[in-house]
């Protein structure tokens, strides 16, 4: 069975007051079923090195700025790493944000209701990039946007 270590390509950018310092990490886990002294299945979330397929990965992007001053409208850009499908419904953010999403390479975000591939509305599967615009990070505040994908 093949093994693949995943590492999600970020990308960031921002407008900021001076005095705001903004920096993000990423971490992702995957989604582990097992038994415990009862024998009921339990599901949590582990930090994941390897996976194999079908496993489901969640991706969370914290955001921290320890600066003094607010910053605006970060962009927080992940590409849906290759050999994994996005789960519809997924991207959230723990503030007030914009989800976008694309289906060309990043070249291009829209709403998911307005992404067409050949004339049809595109599906989760086809996404290539998410873009989440988080509003607003006060100084000395932390944020997080995350999403879901499996491994296929």
């Amino acid at each position: 069975m093949k093994k693949f270590i995943i590492i999600p390509i970020i990308l960031i950018s921002m407008l900021t007051a001076l005095g705001a310092k903004v920096s993000i990490s990423t971490v992702s886990h995957q989604l582990v079923i097992k038994k415990d002294k009862s024998g009921k299945n339990v599901k949590r979330w582990e930090k994941t090195t390897k996976v194999t397929p079908g496993t489901i990965i969640r991706y969370t992007n914290s955001i921290k700025n320890s600066g003094s001053s607010k910053a605006e409208d970060l962009v927080i850009i992940n590409a849906i790493p290759k050999h994994m499908q996005y789960i519809k419904g997924s991207a959230k953010c723990k503030s007030r944000c914009t989800v976008s999403y694309s289906v060309n390479g990043g070249k291009s975000y829209a709403s998911a209701k307005k992404l067409y591939v050949k004339g049809k509305q595109a599906k989760a599967s086809q996404y290539t990039h998410i873009r989440w615009v988080v509003a607003k990070l006060s100084g000395g505040k932390k944020d997080t946007v995350e999403y879901r994908a499996k491994l296929n």
